[in-house]
């Protein structure tokens, strides 16, 4: 762990930096208000002649490029790119960056609102019929807008954990693409050096607002913190990647490098799956070097591969949920956001959880969320993936419609060693934790930390009974009508080999599943329960 005195320090920067930003919103917020209303009373009409503008000739050679610039850093064009890169961050599991900008976007519609209500018209009417001119002119749709476009450019560089360099140069070129928006409406005659103004603070106020509610320290700390710690850190992580999970490796890598080296940790040793291997071999690698923390970046395949190798081990694994499930990470309150789950993965504390060893037909193996048989395994089966990237776990739901008719199977049922029962069902689910894919909660009273696993029997051959499970996935309650119990040591045996799955993977048939708890057998970086 960093000594005291840094982390002190990294304390007393973040603080630095959070009352700057709330310095900057509240002072730019501020002036706004009194420059709108110095406009509106007419306090500022004397500044506005005094600088007022040669516009130029309707189709002379500047007054068409000057057009041209205007269409181009339109507030629609504007709007469309903020919006395109808050979907595409927020896709990126970078949420909360996602929602900033969102946010920032909404200044467009605010200057919009305050422009109706001011009613400014153009200083000039030579340039009003063009098509890039918008009107009523106070505060500046251009100057908000491009103000917004700065902003994001250089938030989005930081973001990306690119550096100091490339982030002065994105300042430099964002805020003078800011100042020649200016000149060009000035030009034009579209805008007062009042309009102008009042642009660049509605557009200022609207981003700092929009940092603050995204969360300053989740975008910028690991930018704002790097600096290389007085002594060299111990610690070495290591990060299990499935690179078909990640959309973007430079930019996983620059950000791991980044918050490792703000946390006080050495390079990561970087580790990728193949087709061939989910994750088994990379972790014993990892554990063969000497690691203090495994960080998975995959789906629940790779999750599974990585925690069953670290079960019974002290080496803690800590989770950034990349796939569509993430089931163990939605169990454990670990955050979706990449960020948020990359500094809790590195600055966090380990907790135990259970894990349960499982034999079927094939082998032996273990998972840490659930293993079933039949209707589940089916619906895995047949989840088309194709599907799974567009609705994601809405296309379990259109899977589970599709088998809805499965014909059930006979199986005795053993608890803790205890004499088998003979049951009819079309599924056998067993659960360490409570929710499952898709977000369905199965078992309301499951926990990963009961040394027990949970079980679910169930044979919906009436519309009622398909009811009554739709009402307990639905409310997270227990209905009648499904066999449930809990126990340290469950086998089922059927009579003819059926599909089965673990982890929301599925394994193949089998005719036998015993699974057995090893209790706090695996240690996960997670939120204090």
């Amino acid at each position: 762990m960093p000594d005291s005195a840094d982390s002190r320090t990294q304390g007393q920067r973040l603080a630095r930096l959070r009352r700057l930003e709330a310095f900057l919103g509240a002072g730019f917020a501020l002036s706004l208000i009194v420059w709108t209303a110095l406009t509106h009373t007419g306090a500022l009409d004397a500044l506005d002649e005094t600088l007022g503008a040669p516009v130029p000739a309707l189709r002379s050679t500047l007054g068409q490029i000057l057009e041209a610039l205007a269409l181009l850093t339109h507030p629609l064009v504007i709007l469309t790119v903020i919006v395109g890169w808050a979907l595409y961050s927020y896709k990126r599991r970078m949420r909360r960056l996602g929602l900033a900008l969102a946010l920032a976007a909404l200044g467009i519609p605010a200057q919009v609102l305050l422009s109706w209500a001011m009613a400014r018209p153009a200083p000039s009417p030579a340039f009003t019929d063009s098509v890039s001119a918008v009107v009523p002119t106070y505060p500046s749709a251009h100057v908000t807008a491009m103000t917004l476009a700065a902003w994001v450019l250089v938030t989005l560089i930081r973001a990306h954990r690119r550096g100091s360099s490339l982030v002065a140069l994105g300042t430099v070129l964002g805020y003078g693409a800011v100042a020649g928006t200016a000149v060009e409406q000035w030009l034009l005659g579209l805008a007062r050096p009042s309009d102008l103004i009042g642009g660049f603070l509605l557009g200022a106020a609207v981003a700092n607002l929009a940092l603050r509610v995204g969360g300053v320290e989740s975008i910028l700390a690991a930018w704002a913190l790097r600096r290389r710690p007085r002594e060299a850190p111990e610690r070495r992580v290591a990060i299990i990647v499935n690179p078909t999970k990640v959309d973007d490796l430079s930019l996983l890598r620059r950000r791991v490098e980044s918050e490792a080296s703000a946390a006080h940790w050495q390079a990561p040793l970087w580790l990728e799956t193949t087709p061939e291997d989910a994750g088994h071999e990379m972790t014993r690698r990892a554990l063969a070097a000497g690691v203090d923390l495994v960080i998975v970046a995959g789906g629940d395949g790779t999750v599974r591969a990585v925690s069953s190798e670290l079960a019974t081990t002290s080496t803690p694994m800590a989770l950034m949920p990349s796939g569509t499930g993430n089931l163990l990470a939605r169990n454990l309150s670990i955050p979706l956001d990449a960020d948020d789950a990359l500094r809790l993965a590195l600055t966090g504390d380990p907790v135990s959880v259970d894990i349960i060893e499982c034999v079927h037909d094939g082998g032996r193996e273990r998972f840490a969320v659930m293993a079933g048989m039949g209707l589940d395994a089916q619906i895995m089966e047949s989840t088309d993936a194709g599907l799974k990237k567009v609705i994601r776990s809405g296309a379990y739901a259109v899977a589970a419609v599709q088998n809805a008719g499965l014909e059930p199977f006979s199986a005795s049922v053993s608890l803790d060693g205890a004499e088998p029962r003979e049951q009819q069902m079309v599924m056998a689910l067993l659960g360490n934790v409570g929710t499952i894919t898709a977000g369905v909660t199965l078992f309301p009273n499951a926990s990963p930390r009961d040394g027990q696993v949970d079980l679910l029997l169930a044979n919906p051959d009436r519309v009622v009974d398909w009811a009554r499970l739709g009402a307990q996935v639905l409310t997270g309650q227990e209905m009648p009508g499904f066999t449930l119990a809990r126990a340290r040591r469950v086998r089922i045996e059927a009579d003819s080999a059926v599909p089965f799955e673990l982890d929301g993977d599925t394994a193949g048939t089998t005719r036998v599943l015993e699974a057995r708890v090893l209790p706090e057998a695996l240690r996960v970086i997670a939120p204090t329960p």
